[in-house]
């Protein structure tokens, strides 16, 4: 019987440390193959992680190198350098690690199909750490690899991961609760469902006014501002002042862009995706630069398809944009003014 194994000269010990992976990082072939030829060459790749990697409380905090087309694996902890002062080739580390990310899809694909009732369920990455103990750092190669397995479930239609939260949105037919209320729906034919929702606006209407009735029509009934005018629930001006926004816009189809030249708008109004738990303040992109509108376009020529009302604070609910596109302007004006007490406004 024969099988591979690093062997030690006269070792001091063979109990392994603990090993903490902090980001994954995947080599071509012919790369990985060179590394693993002549791994005390500096490497580049060490060299721009360099931070990551060091030892603390008795845990080495490492790299896990891959190869492209490889099963095995290589832990690195360079001590904050570009060279692998500390390594273990660790065979089958790819299935290793898919092993662990493929429990954290069960988890997150059980809870999110047998207790989602809107087809939409965010998992927060504290909580795999502490029932796998899984860190799913952004950036870290492991947070694209767990997207990865996510995408090879036949329940998820589509997953983000951001800001610590995993957001996953699954098809109907595997959601248990939303299969529930179709059972339920039904046994009452349409004309027995238009009469209970007739009766309950008309319940609504006699118990609240104002932004509290809006709020119930449009939050909990699940009907646009274009059907709340439609019904003449509210006069134009009344819906003008309940929005915090200027009359033209009450119309929806606006672009974000030309909304920016209005008077009237609320300061607190904020842009929203229905598929995005980010709101972006709308006076963050009055601060954008010629340069920077032109990096964000699409997000600019976006049209409000909708408006929803929080506590006086306006959502504008955009359509023909991507949700990241919000997220990544987010992330983009937080870096820039982190760097504006050292350079000054760049955006």
């Amino acid at each position: 019987m024969k099988i591979k194994a690093d062997l030690i000269r006269y070792p001091e010990r063979l109990r392994p440390a603990w090993c903490q992976i902090e980001k994954v990082v995947e080599l071509p072939g012919p790369e990985f193959n060179a590394f693993l030829i002549a791994p005390q060459e500096e490497q580049p790749f060490l060299a721009d992680n360099a931070e990551l990697m060091h030892e603390w409380k008795c845990v080495n905090h490492c790299l896990l190198v891959l190869g492209e087309g490889c099963t095995d694996g290589v832990l690195v902890d360079s001590g904050g350098s570009a060279l692998a002062q500390y390594a273990a080739y660790l065979p089958h580390a790819r299935t290793i690690v898919n092993a662990e990310l493929e429990r954290a899809v069960d988890h997150i694909v059980r809870q999110g199909t047998e207790h989602t009732a809107s087809g939409y369920w965010c998992v927060y990455c504290e909580e795999l750490e502490e029932k796998f103990g899984l860190t799913i750092p952004e950036g870290s190669g492991l947070d694209a690899m767990l997207k990865d397995a996510l995408a090879r479930r036949p329940e998820v239609a589509a997953t983000e991961i951001h800001n610590g939260a995993i957001e996953t949105s699954f098809h109907p037919e595997f959601c248990i609760c939303l299969d529930a209320q179709k059972e339920a729906s039904a046994s009452f034919s349409p004309e027995r469902m238009a009469e209970l929702f007739d009766n309950a606006v008309t319940a609504a209407l006699e118990l609240y006014d104002g932004e509290e009735l809006y709020t119930v029509l449009h939050g909990s009934f699940g009907m646009t501002i274009q059907e709340i005018r439609e019904h003449r629930y509210f006069s134009d001006e009344e819906l003008s002042e309940i929005c915090g926004v200027p009359r033209q816009m009450l119309d929806c189809g606006m672009r974000v862009r030309d909304i920016l030249q209005l008077d009237g708008v609320s300061d607190r109004a904020s842009l929203s995706h229905k598929n995005s738990i980010v709101l972006v303040p709308l006076e963050d992109l009055k601060k954008l630069t010629p340069s920077g509108q032109e990096e964000f376009v699409s997000l600019l020529d976006a049209r409000v398809a909708d408006i929803r009302v929080d506590d006086g604070a306006p959502e504008l609910m955009l359509e023909g944009v991507e949700p990241k596109e919000l997220e990544r302007f987010c992330d983009m004006l937080e870096a820039h003014e982190q760097a504006e007490q050292a350079m000054g406004p760049t955006m």
